[in-house]
């Protein structure tokens, strides 16, 4: 199972309400937000199988190298010796390979021509599966590509210990002339723009993270942004500095006051001065399903924030939260630049208020996020063979209900946050058609959603559950997420894949048409 499915599989819990208590305010009038009419997007994490393509040197999503050998299971080639930065230093016995795959599953959904890879270091350096090697002088090779025939397969045959093969780059068809000044590829630009803010969740791989310390980050000079620590800090300043757009960053739960010290550093040296940027304690602290909760949840208990787990869980991240902006603006020399931010559970109103009123964290933070996802009931495993005989048509329609049924839990937190004077934001959004807790495996189930998300009537929906947030006075929406493919956990992506017709996808279609609506106000 995919790392990004298990992440995206545990948004269900949005379903589950603890504690429930309505907060109310005397006053009816709807809390104005500076960012009403904002879109923001979640980029989608990157990987050598993400359908996405985000960099025109491919090899930034390329896999971790995995050691092979002729004969041996597949990743069992023994021990293989990596530099600090992640390439093949030394390789041990005669048929011992290392190997990296990019463009892996995309069933020929990436594009085919001549790329060429570039290279430093001594050693022999071959292609397989869909790639041919044409011409091969040191330091270079030519490859024709044919996506149709499966993944690219990198693979290191020598390299030479004293002066061993790095910083290997494989540039798509038509960019070798402009990669050094040319990052991102032009088309992932295109589908960003008019959008207001980027959050770098995904790409931080911030749920279940490992990273404590500032040594332990991943750096640009890594062999791949597709690790499981993510994209570098630095990848994600420039995009948003070529984007003009606000970044939204997730700090990892277990980060030392170091990291947040030198964290804060960089973004003062590299982030566009006239830039701000939103800032998160982790992801979904109060989601069970995740190893930060259970942190928040140990750490509370141990400081004995209250006798009541889930209390100690919300009030440490809230406590942990507000430690961090303080480190910030200390090192920022103020918190001019820095929008700090609490996300909560959608569908518990008592779960945001714990962590805005706990040690009055209200006075040191500037909104409260939530998720408002529609369409999570309807993957309830009890009642999923009964939705799978639904018609497309008869889904939408239940969709279109759920976006109403919301209504009320969003009420509830423009009032919490009227309250405090606080702004309300989405951290994330959009529909959340999948089934979970077993019913993921019903496949009439999942036919039915995959169909549903292709829907010509999709977009009404996403333009309706968007004017709705934007009516009862919720600010920034970022929307869940940029691209990936549909299977049964899920279909995350406003396009499954890189090629697909933007005129063909309702979702995109409709965020392209929010966006082009704001602008003209």
């Amino acid at each position: 199972m995919h790392y990004l499915n298990l992440l995206q599989l545990g948004i269900w819990y949005l379903l589950i309400g603890v504690f429930p208590t309505k907060i109310t305010d005397s006053s009816s009038e709807t809390k104005s937000s500076p960012t009403k009419g904002w879109v923001g997007m979640n980029l989608s994490s990157i990987s050598y199988y993400s359908s996405e393509i985000v960099f025109v040197d491919v090899f930034k999503q390329s896999q971790e190298w995995k050691s092979q050998a002729e004969g041996k299971p597949y990743g069992e080639g023994g021990p293989m010796e990596l530099t600090p930065t992640g390439w093949v230093k030394q390789l041990t016995g005669r048929s011992q390979f290392a190997e990296s795959l990019i463009f892996h599953d995309l069933e020929g959904h990436y594009p085919s021509g001549i790329y060429v890879c570039l290279y430093e270091g001594k050693g022999v350096i071959e292609f397989s599966q869909s790639a041919e090697i044409l011409r091969k002088t040191p330091g270079r090779i030519t490859v024709k590509v044919d996506a149709k025939r499966g993944s690219i397969s990198l693979r290191i045959r020598k390299t030479d210990p004293s002066n061993p093969i790095r910083n290997i780059r494989l540039i798509l068809p038509g960019f070798e002339r402009s990669y050094k000044t040319r990052l991102y590829h032009p088309d992932f630009l295109k589908r960003l723009q008019g959008v207001k803010v980027l959050r770098f969740m995904d790409w931080g791989m911030t749920n279940n993270s490992k990273v404590v310390e500032w040594k332990d980050r991943i750096t640009p000079a890594y062999q791949t942004q597709g690790s499981e620590r993510g994209v570098a800090l630095e990848y994600q300043i420039m995009l948003a500095n070529e984007l003009d757009a606000i970044p939204w960053f997730c700090v990892p739960h277990k980060a030392s006051d170091e990291y947040i010290r030198e964290f804060a550093k960089l973004i003062k040296a590299k982030l566009k001065p006239s830039l701000k940027f939103y800032l998160e304690y982790s992801n979904e602290t109060w989601n069970g399903m995740f190893e930060q909760a259970t942190y928040c949840r140990e750490q509370g208990k141990e400081l004995k924030l209250s006798d009541n787990d889930y209390e100690a869980q919300l009030r440490y991240s809230s406590h942990r939260s507000v430690e961090i902006f303080q480190l910030m603006e200390k090192e920022l020399g103020g918190r001019e630049r820095m929008i700090r931010v609490i996300a909560s559970q959608s569908a518990n109103s008592w779960a945001g208020g714990q962590e805005v009123e706990w040690k009055e964290a209200y006075k040191s933070i500037d909104a409260v996020a939530i998720a408002p996802y529609f369409g999570n009931a309807l993957g309830d495993p009890k009642t999923a063979d009964e939705v799978a005989k639904l018609t497309v048509e008869e889904i939408i329609a239940k969709c279109e209900e759920k976006i109403v049924e919301n209504k009320t839990k969003i009420e509830e937190y423009i009032n919490l946050t009227k309250k405090y004077n606080l702004d309300l934001i989405a951290y994330e959004g959009g529909q959340h058609l999948t089934g979970y807790a077993g019913a993921e495996n019903n496949d009439l189930l999942t036919k039915k959603f995959l169909s549903a998300n292709r829907h010509p009537k999709m977009k009404e929906l996403y333009l309706q559950d968007l004017h709705q947030w934007q009516k009862l006075g919720g600010g920034l929406f970022c929307v869940f997420a940029t691209m990936g493919r549909y299977s049964k956990w899920g279909s995350w992506g406003l396009l499954e894949f890189y090629d697909d017709s933007e005129r063909k996808s309702p979702k995109y279609q409709a965020i392209r048409a929010y966006i082009l609506e704001n602008q003209k106000k």
